[in-house]
C-alpha cells in the first residue's frame, strides 16, 4: 500500500514537472533566431548588378528585412548569422528570394 502511494506521488511529480518545463519553453523562454543579413544583402547586390531586379524590387527587398525583424515575437532574440556557431540549431528568419517573389523561412534547419 505504501509503495503504491509512493509510485503515484512520483508519477504525479514527473507529469507536473514535465508540464511545467513544456509551458515555460513554449511561452516564456527566450529563443535565439538567426538573420543572415550579410548574405541577404550580398545576394541583393549581385541580383541588382546583374540586372535581375530593378530599383523598386531592391527597395522592396530591403524593406522586407525591417518587416521580418519587426514581426518577431518579443521573446525571440535576433542574431546575425556571422556570430552564430552551430547554425543548424536555430530558426532562420532570413527573407529568401525566389524569382521576384519573397518568402521568409521559419522552419528549423
Amino acid at each position: 500500500m505504501k509503495v503504491k502511494h509512493i509510485l503515484i506521488t512520483v508519477l504525479i511529480s514527473i507529469v507536473i514537472s514535465a508540464g511545467s518545463v513544456f509551458v515555460y519553453d513554449q511561452f516564456f523562454a527566450q529563443k535565439i533566431i538567426m538573420l543572415d543579413l550579410k548574405g541577404y544583402v550580398a545576394t541583393l547586390r549581385d541580383l541588382y548588378i546583374a540586372g535581375k531586379i530593378d530599383d523598386k524590387q531592391l527597395q522592396s527587398a530591403i524593406d522586407r528585412i525591417e518587416v521580418v525583424i519587426n514581426n518577431q515575437p518579443k521573446r525571440e532574440v535576433i542574431i546575425t548569422s556571422d556570430v552564430i556557431l552551430g547554425k543548424g540549431r536555430v530558426k532562420d528568419v532570413t527573407p529568401q528570394l525566389i524569382g521576384n517573389a519573397q518568402r521568409t523561412t521559419t522552419e528549423k534547419k
